[in-house]
């Protein structure tokens, strides 16, 4: 009798049944295009639905908007046609000297060869009221009086308290709320400035955004000791008005916790340093050091 022969079981065979049927790449493809057909309508529908139920979130806040415009005709003062700003000139800078009562009447004269009345703005301001016997001249600019220091601290040792009521001209110049200024030059009453070039300089800058520009001493040992990112007051800077907006919000503290600190320039340095906003060098901005006298004057 034969042997049966032996029979081979195709382990696969059972799951023939499971197999999908042999699909063509168009089909596929086909597939793929309806399903991304479907679901980009799915969307779209959506987000119909969804603006018409969130209309309300679509549209501008009026009191933002007005609120915008308002700060924004502070700077410019509403010299605004379209996109055009008038060119920055010399009425958009108001100037704040730091001088002394005794010692103005000596010092003037520096101050004087710039000065041109009823065209430069800004003021001198003083420790205190000159004498009542002695008239203010008519070429010097109007003098204001610095508010009291006493409340604040000062610790360094070699410096003199007025660092502290001179650093504050900046906040004092910028609450008097003077009209169409958009930026505030400060300077020692021995500074002299070039009218004309310190206007060309900054009408290269955009008024709008917080600007800080001076320049640094032209003393190595000066800058050694106090900082090569400081605009020095000796050659007089410019603090564009969003800059001074939000110095002033901060200045009194910082002038605090800055007591060390020697001039106040460094101080103001120092609440540059806090608000984030480095020193834009300008090279016109000179302090110039021969042996212990310093003449600071802007040219280019």
């Amino acid at each position: 009798m034969p042997s049966p022969t032996p029979s081979i079981q195709d382990p696969f065979k059972a799951w023939k049944f499971l197999v999908l049927p042999t699909l063509k790449v168009s089909d596929v493809f086909s597939l793929f295009l309806k399903a991304t057909i479907a679901i980009c309508t799915f969307v779209s529908i959506s987000l119909v639905f969804y603006s018409f139920l969130n209309q309300s979130q679509w549209q501008p806040c009026p009191e933002c908007h007005k609120s915008l415009i308002s700060d924004h005709r502070k700077i410019t003062n509403g010299n605004v046609s379209g996109d055009f700003y008038e060119k920055t000139n010399i009425s958009h800078i108001l100037f704040g000297i730091g001088g002394s009562a005794k010692t103005w009447n000596k010092r003037r004269h520096y101050t004087e060869l710039w000065w041109m009345p009823k065209i430069t703005r800004g003021y001198v301001w003083l420790d205190q009221k000159p004498p009542e016997n002695r008239t203010w001249p008519e070429t010097s600019p109007e003098y204001k009086v610095s508010a009291d220091t006493s409340r604040f601290k000062y610790t360094c040792s070699y410096g003199s308290r007025s660092a502290l009521r001179i650093a504050r001209i900046v906040k004092e110049s910028f609450e008097l709320g003077e009209e169409n200024v958009r930026w505030f030059v400060m300077g020692d009453d021995d500074t002299v400035f070039f009218i004309e070039n310190l206007v060309m300089v900054l009408a290269k800058y955009d008024h709008n955004q917080m600007y800080y520009i001076g320049g640094n001493s032209e003393s190595v040992e000066q800058d050694v000791i106090h900082s090569y990112t400081m605009a020095y007051g000796g050659g007089g800077f410019a603090i564009s008005y969003p800059l001074a907006k939000e110095l002033v919000r901060v200045l009194d503290g910082c002038i605090d916790r800055y007591a060390s600190f020697y001039g106040s320039d460094q101080k103001i340095q120092g609440c540059m340093s806090e608000i984030g906003v480095p020193l834009t060098k300008e090279l016109g901005f000179h302090q110039v050091s021969f042996f212990i006298y310093f003449f600071k004057i802007f040219s280019l």
